[in-house]
C-alpha cells in the first residue's frame, strides 16, 4: 500500500479531488493529509473520499500551517456576529464542518509527540483507533518507554530509524526521497535523480505500507515567490523498477519575466527527451502536454498538482499491476 504524505494545501487538495473524479486513485493508495489550511476546498475534498467509500487518513494535530488557528477565528466571529441570521449561517457551515471532520470514513491520525503519548497514557486518547505518525527518528524512544500501549492500527515510521526492532504491529515507512534544491535552475547541475526503491522492498522487509512526500518534500512553505527558472519535475521508473525523478527547466532564467516562455521552454525539453515514451501517460502528465499543445501557462501551483497527480497514480498502476 501506498501512503501520499501531503500538507493539505489547496492544490494538493484538487490533486486527490480530481483524481477521484476520474477514477485514478488505486484503492491501494491511501493519503495521509496534514490539514494547513480550514477552507471549504479541505472539507469538500474530505466529503468526495465520504462520498466515494474511499479511505483518507487525516492528522488531527497539524505541525505546520495555520488550520488551528482559522477554526479558532471561525468560532470567535460566529461568538461576535450580531446579525442573527448570518451568524446561524455560519454555525451551520461550521457544524457541516464538523460533521464531516468526525465522520466515521475519516481515519484518524496523530504527529506523535509528548502531549499525545501523555493523552494515549491518560487514556484521553486510543493508540488502537489511530495511526501514529513519527516524522523524528528520535520518537523511537517513546515505543522503548511505552511500547504496545502507544502502537496504533498503523505506526508510520522514518526509514533509517531504530523504530522496527521495537514495534513488531503494522509499520508504514516514510521516506523523503526528494533532494530540494534551493534555487530551480540548480536542477540544470543534477538533472535526474533515484527518488526511491521502497515499493520494490517494502514487503520484503516486513512493511504494510510506504509512504513519502512526493516532489513536494517535507519542507513547509507557506507561500512561493516568482522564480527565475521554472522546473517541472516528472517521476518514472527506471531500468530495475527504481523510482526516479527527472527535472526539466527552462532556459531563459536571466529574469522572473516570461514565465510562459519558461513554461513552454521546459516543457518541450521533457516531449523530446529520450525517456519520455516510457513514462507512464497519466491524466496528469497529460494535462501537462495539453497545456503546452495549446500554449496555455497553467501557473506554477497547477504544474505541480499535475506532477503530483502523475506520481499518484503512477504509483497505483504499479501497486495494481503486482
Amino acid at each position: 500500500m501506498y501512503f501520499p504524505y501531503l500538507r493539505g494545501r489547496q492544490n494538493e487538495l484538487l490533486c486527490l479531488r480530481e483524481l477521484l473524479d476520474a477514477g485514478k486513485l488505486s484503492s491501494r493508495v491511501i493519503p495521509i493529509i496534514e490539514p494547513v489550511k480550514f477552507s471549504s476546498t479541505f472539507f469538500s475534498t474530505l466529503t468526495k473520499f465520504i462520498e466515494t467509500n474511499r479511505k483518507v487518513i487525516v492528522i488531527r494535530n497539524p505541525k505546520v500551517g495555520s488550520f488551528s488557528k482559522e477554526l479558532n477565528d471561525m468560532r470567535k466571529n460566529i461568538e461576535k456576529e450580531s446579525d442573527e441570521n448570518k451568524k446561524q449561517k455560519l454555525q451551520k457551515t461550521l457544524d457541516g464542518y464538523k460533521n464531516v471532520w468526525n465522520d466515521s470514513g475519516i481515519q484518524k491520525a496523530y504527529l506523535v509527540d509528548d502531549k499525545v503519548i501523555s493523552d494515549i497514557i491518560e487514556n484521553k486518547l486510543d493508540a488502537k483507533d489511530a495511526v501514529m505518525i513519527n516524522i523524528e527518528k528520535g520518537n523511537y524512544h517513546y515505543y522503548e518507554e511505552y511500547g504496545e500501549e502507544i502502537t496504533g492500527k498503523y505506526t508510520v515510521v522514518p526509514k533509517g530509524g531504530d523504530y522496527e526492532d521495537i514495534i513488531d504491529d503494522d509499520i508504514i515507512i516514510l521516506e523523503d526521497g526528494y533532494r530540494k534544491a534551493k534555487r530551480n535552475i540548480d536542477y540544470i547541475e543534477n538533472p535526474d535523480e533515484l527518488f526511491s526503491r521502497n515499493h520494490i522492498v517494502y514487503k520484503k522487509r516486513g512493511f504494510v505500507g510506504f509512504s513519502d512526500f512526493s516532489m513536494v518534500g517535507n519542507e513547509f512553505e507557506e507561500s512561493g515567490f516568482a522564480p527565475l527558472a521554472i522546473a517541472i519535475h516528472v517521476m518514472y521508473f527506471g531500468n530495475r523498477e527504481e523510482l526516479r525523478v527527472h527535472h526539466f527547466v527552462s532556459e531563459s532564467n536571466e529574469s522572473i519575466s516570461d514565465p510562459a516562455r519558461k513554461f513552454e521552454e521546459a516543457m518541450n525539453s521533457l516531449i523530446n527527451w529520450e525517456n519520455f515514451d516510457v513514462i507512464p501517460k497519466t491524466i496528469g502528465l497529460n494535462s501537462l502536454i495539453e497545456c503546452y499543445n495549446v500554449g496555455k501557462f497553467p501557473g506554477l501551483g497547477v504544474i505541480k498538482k499535475y506532477s503530483l497527480m502523475h506520481h499518484i497514480e503512477m504509483m497505483g498502476e504499479y501497486l495494481e499491476a503486482r
